[in-house]
C-alpha cells in the first residue's frame, strides 16, 4: 500500500469522524446518511466541511484545555455524551 492508500485511509477516517459529529448534533440522520451526503459533494466542498468540523473541534478542545486537566476531561466527557 503506497502513500495514496494511506492518504485515502486518513481522509476516510477524517470524513467519518466529521460525519459522526455532525450526525450527533443533527438528530434526524444517522452518521452513515451524513457521510453519504458529504461523499456526494465535490471534493472541495468535502474538504471545507471536514476541515471546518475538525477545526471547530480543535478550537473547542483548546478552550476547554485552558481550564487545565479538569477542563480537558470535561471536554472529553462532553464529546462522549454528544457522540453517543
Amino acid at each position: 500500500m503506497g502513500e495514496d492508500g494511506f492518504a485515502q485511509a486518513v481522509w476516510r477516517a477524517a470524513r467519518r469522524s466529521a460525519a459522526t459529529l455532525v450526525a450527533s448534533l443533527w438528530r434526524g440522520l444517522s452518521s452513515e446518511e451524513v457521510e453519504s451526503r458529504i461523499a456526494r459533494r465535490p471534493p472541495r466542498d468535502q474538504a471545507v466541511i471536514v476541515g471546518g468540523v475538525l477545526a471547530a473541534l480543535f478550537l473547542i478542545s483548546t478552550l476547554f484545555a485552558q481550564a487545565g486537566v479538569v477542563g480537558f476531561l470535561t471536554f472529553l466527557l462532553l464529546a462522549v455524551i454528544v457522540v453517543k
